[in-house]
């Protein structure tokens, strides 16, 4: 029997709902109930029976359950089920932005100033710009949002002077430096972006103007905005070879400008640096290991690479990885055993066997580190790759050849065959170049071996570095 799929709308809108809260819930229910906003029951009804199949955790339903359980004794009518849908998405779309609005007064405000400018309401536009005023001063956010919101305030302030012929403050300097500090936080926000998925893609990105204006930046004071600074040391380390004092500015500016961001921005941030840790560690660089480490556990103690209580299975594996290189053996156990149940529940099991596999490892348990791996099934591909890699770690140690051998074929051509990021591709590849030629280099041949060391240090993209040198011996 073919499985039913319900259309797309049906998907957008039960996604939807998904997403609610049991708060917003029942603020949608008052907000249905309001004649104001919707005149028909069925709207209503339909709203009721997806909220109820959405807390017994059942997928969308198919069209003709929905319409007969809202429209009772009724024909089956698909155009009917599809419009009343249509019509509920709109309304949620509808709850869901003034929801939002509700939320930010200096935006309310801001609209207000518009309304009343336009509307040539005087006094409540003079009323509201204090208002709107207070609330930009009162503001401890300073983020790229917050400058737009600035520089809103500023040209209706210009307008509503224009239209009232008053010539002794039109804002035009005010105007001009708030629009130069949106500039820089946008563009250097963007080639932090492009530089980050550069390294990895090895795609070649074009910084326009801000490569003739980057060594203007400091000389202009504009490093007194905490949120150019913190994109604009970023952009320095991600561009430039010897960039250890540009890292260490920009988690200077992390911790003294921290009530500075919001939540989003702050997880944004944090994930710049760790993921420029993670690089220079695959480089060789060892430094970087309690750098990304440190980042990690201040991200995560505070909350900040938590998002709705949980945290990804990246989040953690890397936090297991970094902590394993430093030898945390006892903070990796209490670590997983504790904050296993932030996974989402469908890689919770996977990703617990996994990191449990890599701690055994590295204590030398090769055998219980076997047994861990094989307990799981890993759906990410990346982590495939890396629980192979593992595994053929495990089979080298424990002098397997045979297995070794076959896992070795078998790991290049999946790594051949399937479609990976350059990186993972080189990276994979080089671990497997370079444990072939150390199994097939006698342990005597130090010359050879010399070589085999030489080359790993010179290659770029190899995450099994430190393993690698040690098992070439010289």
């Amino acid at each position: 029997m073919k499985k039913y799929r319900p259309p797309t709308r049906a998907y957008k809108l039960y996604d939807m709902v998904i997403s609610l809260s049991d708060s917003e819930v029942r603020r949608l229910k008052k907000f249905l109930r309001s004649p104001y906003f919707v005149l028909r029951e069925d709207v209503a009804k339909l709203f009721h029976l997806l909220v109820k199949i959405k807390s017994k955790g059942k997928p969308m339903p198919p069209l003709d359950f929905s319409f007969a359980q809202v429209f009772p004794g009724e024909k089956f009518n698909e155009v009917k089920i599809r419009g009343l849908m249509s019509d509920l998405s709109e309304l949620l779309e509808e709850y869901l932005v003034n929801s939002f609005r509700s939320k930010d007064k200096l935006q309310s405000r801001l609209m207000l100033s518009k309304i009343f400018r336009q509307r040539r309401l005087n006094k409540c536009f003079q009323s509201n710009l204090k208002k709107t005023a207070t609330l930009i001063e009162e503001n401890p956010l300073k983020t790229e949002e917050y400058y737009q919101q600035v520089l809103d305030f500023q040209r209706e302030n210009m307008k509503f002077a224009l239209s009232n012929r008053r010539t002794s403050n039109l804002y035009f300097q005010e105007i001009s430096e708030t629009n130069d500090i949106l500039y820089l936080i946008r563009k250097l926000k963007t080639a932090c972006s492009q530089l980050t998925h550069q390294s990895v893609y090895k795609t070649q990105y074009d910084t326009g103007l801000l490569k003739y204006i980057i060594n203007e930046i400091e000389n202009e004071k504009y490093l007194d905005v905490p949120a150019i600074a913190i994109f604009y040391y970023c952009f320095r380390f991600l561009s430039e070879e010897n960039s250890l004092s540009y890292f260490q500015k920009f988690k200077k500016q992390l911790t003294e400008f921290k009530t500075h961001f919001t939540k989003e921005d702050l997880n944004g941030h944090y994930r710049l640096g760790i993921n420029y840790c993670i690089r220079k560690l695959n480089e060789g660089d060892k430094k970087y290991v309690r750098e990304g480490w440190e980042l990690y556990k201040e991200g995560f103690a505070e909350n900040i690479l938590v998002e709705n209580n949980r945290i990804t299975r990246f989040t953690f594996n890397n936090m297991v990885a970094m902590a394993l290189l430093l030898n945390e053996f006892e903070w990796v156990e209490d670590f997983i055993t504790k904050q296993k149940y932030l996974l989402k529940e469908d890689v919770r099991h996977q990703t617990e066997m996994f990191n449990l596999a890599r701690l055994e490892f590295a204590k030398g348990e090769y055998g219980k580190a076997l047994v861990h791996l094989q307990e799981a099934e890993y759906k990410d591909l990346v982590n495939s790759l890396i629980a192979k890699m593992l595994q053929i770690k495990i089979y080298y140690e424990l002098n397997e050849i045979e297995t070794l051998e076959s896992l070795l074929d078998s790991f290049t051509q999946f790594i051949r065959r399937r479609e990976v990021s350059d990186y993972h591709r080189n990276n994979f590849l080089n671990n497997i170049r370079f444990l072939r030629k150390i199994m097939t280099t006698p342990v005597f041949s130090k010359k050879q071996r010399i070589e085999i060391k030489k080359a790993i240090l010179f290659e770029k993209d190899v995450s099994e570095r430190e393993w690698l040198l040690e098992k070439v011996g010289v």
